[in-house]
């Protein structure tokens, strides 16, 4: 017997006492090259949003210290194709306290109130808006200081499983959401974009609300990708974590290469610079765990990526690519004595060097 949803109380007292920023100590003078993002995915039937508030040290030539500068990026996918921004706010526009779950970029909000996260955002120069709130029904999973780099570790929440209510309008068209499924993560660190580095991140929920089961996996490895540092993949049954399968009990494997055609990339003047998509993307991705007398086996199946392009802090040469990609989960399996079904829809996130 699966466990069911949690008390929402209890889950929002833990959320609020988990989810919050946390803020680049560089502006008390300590360590910079802090990272920090809120990141939420929705699934709908022809539409899939990508929403993504971030803080980030940026270093400056005349500056005394580095400037934590506030980013909302908005990717959203339909019937004609990619579509989405990346708005940079002065210091005046935002407000994000330590210690709290809230924040605001501009005209544009994000609150966490009653165990609900709700995203009100219209971007300046895209006819993108949305009015979302976000109810989680799985607990989260926190994990802190994993090494991403030598001496730099990255940490993060996440909550594989939320339904999405409200609306978002995307041109002239507006979907109205009641219960979409939805993903939401949270995460901080010490690291550069030009570190040696490269991460695989992906989570799968599925589209019918009565399956149980939602997936959220990761593996960081050197830049070359010839050692992986850490990997994980993470199974929640009902509204509990079920079991995670930790590095020897994963095997990766890859076919084909996965090249999309037209190639979306933000900031979109970045794509002029790099306006290939040469990335090495797989064309499927298996994922097999194994242990403890569990099995189960995931594969991913791409079918439209967007791109973000990162400059690298070291080097004004160089650029990190974040793939965003889309495409169709299927898992299946035996955990603790319970078989495991589930189809559904995909995020991949793909950082290469």
């Amino acid at each position: 017997m699966l466990p069911p949803r949690p008390d929402p109380a209890s889950l929002a007292q833990l959320l609020a006492s988990t989810d919050y920023f946390r803020r680049s100590p560089s502006r008390m003078g300590g360590r910079a090259e802090h990272k920090e993002w809120q990141h939420f995915i929705v699934h709908t039937e022809g539409l899939n949003l990508l929403v993504n508030f971030s803080l980030v040290d940026e270093a400056g030539a005349a500056a005394s210290r580095p400037a934590e500068v506030a980013r909302l990026i908005v990717l959203a996918h339909g019937a004609q194709g990619w579509t989405g921004d990346l708005e940079r706010f002065e210091e005046a526009e935002v407000r994000v306290v330590a210690g709290e779950p809230h924040a605001r970029f501009g005209r544009n909000t994000l609150r966490f109130e009653h165990g609900r996260w709700h995203l009100s955002v219209a971007l300046r120069e895209r006819p993108i808006s949305f009015e979302l709130e976000f109810v989680p029904i799985t607990q989260p999973a926190l994990s802190t200081h994993r090494p991403l780099a030598p001496r730099r570790p990255i940490s993060w929440l996440f909550v594989p499983r939320l339904e999405a209510h409200g609306s978002i309008t995307l041109g002239g068209r507006t979907w109205r959401l009641e219960g979409a499924p939805a993903y939401h993560d949270h995460n901080w660190g010490h690291f550069r974009w030009s570190d040696d580095f490269c991460w695989e991140w992906g989570s799968a929920v599925p589209l019918e609300p009565d399956n149980p089961w939602s997936v959220v996996l990761v593996r960081m490895a050197d830049r070359g990708r010839t050692v992986a540092r850490y990997q994980a993949l993470f199974l929640w049954g009902g509204g509990e974590s079920l079991r995670v399968f930790r590095d020897e009990e994963l095997s990766f494997s890859t076919s084909g290469r996965f090249q999309p055609p037209h190639p979306f990339c933000l900031p979109r003047p970045m794509a002029l610079l790099a306006p290939g998509m040469a990335a090495d993307l797989p064309g499927t991705l298996e994922v097999r765990a194994q242990g403890r007398g569990d099995e189960l086996r995931l594969t991913f199946a791409p079918r439209h990526a967007a791109r973000l392009m990162l400059p690298d802090e070291a080097s004004l040469e160089h650029v990190t690519s974040l793939h965003e990609v889309l495409g169709p989960v299927s898992m299946h399996g035996r955990v603790l004595g319970e078989t495991v079904a589930m189809e559904g829809p995909g995020v991949f996130e793909f950082v290469r060097g």
